[in-house]
């Protein structure tokens, strides 16, 4: 199947994630048909979608009119069955468990014709073996996007072991007609690419606070105020290239021995979760949340990457 194929799409799982590829899909001109198990959350997803698109309208990132045409292409269902009928691409955004996507692929294996491609947001879990749940391995992938799916450019497509590059061809440019910046995964590992670099810095910041070496705050600042802002728009590698790779050598001879190691999360995490203290939707974690509700931290956060994705769009 070609792009120019494509024209109905499902979406199973409306939680936050399906909700935002809902709505990037259905504003990207598809009909989205689109499946949760739980009532709550059907009602709950054209609202919600409708909330991220007058963000993006008051943003002058999406007209009002094409914000009403896109809500009209959206059809929740709470039958999987009826979802699926007429789907040409299957986008699974349900929990993050091995065994519960397992059994999932099987079942929409069973109810979909043998040409529909199926496309997983997991993101971290292996594609090859939510692949060899189907008798379709080679129409299977992964493709991430990034939270909040409706401001985040990044979508990472996975190959499995026996992914075709046809299949991995179409969500490549699937994700190109929606505006998005993707990148391939040539062999399937953990994590994939955005979740290793994210963890590798989310490791050594976890060793920066159990050793005492500097506070939460001070950690967070040297990330938002040093390479977390050239980072937006220079790669670690292209950063190395800029510096000189005789100097990152150099560096990285005396540096990379003295980095965490660490195969399992430190205690200065691990206690916060045995506490109780999970983050903001428990008003504590490494930081108090007493003033703010979630939304009100979320639209805050909304804003931030607007105005950086404005920022670096016009630097282009």
């Amino acid at each position: 199947m070609k792009l120019t194929d494509l024209k109905t799409i499902a979406v199973t799982g409306l939680g936050t994630m399906g909700r935002g590829i809902t709505q990037c899909l259905a504003a990207g001109g598809y009909e989205v048909r689109c499946y949760d198990a739980a009532e709550t959350e059907l009602k709950r997803a054209v609202p919600m979608i409708d909330a991220m698109q007058q963000t993006l309208v008051q943003a002058e990132m999406l007209t009002p009119n094409a914000a009403k045409d896109s809500l009209r292409r959206i059809r929740p269902f709470n039958d999987l069955a009826k979802c699926l009928e007429g789907a040409q691409l299957v986008i699974e955004a349900i929990p993050e468990n091995l065994d519960l996507k397992l059994s999932f692929y099987s079942r929409i294996d069973q109810i979909c014709r043998p040409d529909v491609v199926f496309a997983s947001n997991t993101s971290g879990l292996s594609i090859t073996r939510l692949a060899a749940a189907t008798r379709r391995p080679e129409k299977v992938a992964g493709f991430h996007f990034w939270n909040p799916a409706h401001l985040m450019p990044l979508i990472e497509v996975t190959k499995g072991e026996k992914t075709s590059d046809d299949t991995a061809e179409l969500l490549l440019a699937l994700a190109r007609r929606l505006g998005k910046k993707p990148i391939l995964v040539r062999r399937d590992v953990p994590g994939f690419i955005g979740n290793r670099l994210q963890y590798a810095v989310f490791r050594e910041a976890l060793h920066l606070v159990q050793e005492g070496i500097a506070s939460p705050e001070d950690v967070d600042t040297a990330m938002k105020a040093g390479p977390g802002i050239r980072y937006a728009f220079l790669g670690p590698l292209e950063t190395a290239d800029l510096g000189g790779l005789d100097v990152f050598t150099s560096i990285s001879s005396y540096l990379f021995a003295d980095l965490c190691a660490d195969a399992k999360p430190p205690t200065c995490l691990t206690d916060l979760v045995k506490d109780g203290k999970l983050g903001v939707k428990a008003g504590r974690g490494f930081y108090e949340y007493g003033g703010e509700t979630l939304s009100e931290l979320l639209s805050t956060r909304d804003q931030k990457l607007i105005a950086l994705l404005v920022a670096l769009g016009k630097a282009e």
